[in-house]
């Protein structure tokens, strides 16, 4: 089985950009909300990373197959980690604009 590399890329490099933009947004409030959105970009920005490691893991080693590798266990669940606190940042940067 072929890994979708260009789709799972283009996926995270979206959410990261996303990331990227609530961080600039919100990187000078002091409310509790600029300040939750702010740590769920850190945490994002490190759930790419392990993303990216394990990706390159999986597409480096092209003689191991990926359905049985812990890599693919990683890429998977750093996937929803990614989209979760993507969505909690969006979540919380709406919030603090909204001053709920």
């Amino acid at each position: 089985m072929d890994l979708p590399v260009v789709p799972i890329l283009t996926g995270g490099v979206v959410l990261l950009a996303v990331n990227v933009m609530v961080y600039l947004d919100r990187m000078n409030g002091r409310s509790r909300a600029c300040q939750s959105a702010r740590d769920f970009c850190y945490v994002s920005f490190a759930f790419f990373l392990a993303g990216t490691f394990a990706l390159l893991d999986l597409t480096t080693h092209a003689w191991i197959d990926p359905m049985t590798n812990v890599a693919l266990a990683v890429l998977k669940a750093t996937g929803v980690g990614l989209a979760l606190t993507t969505a909690s940042a969006l979540g919380f940067c709406i919030a603090s604009r909204t001053h709920l």
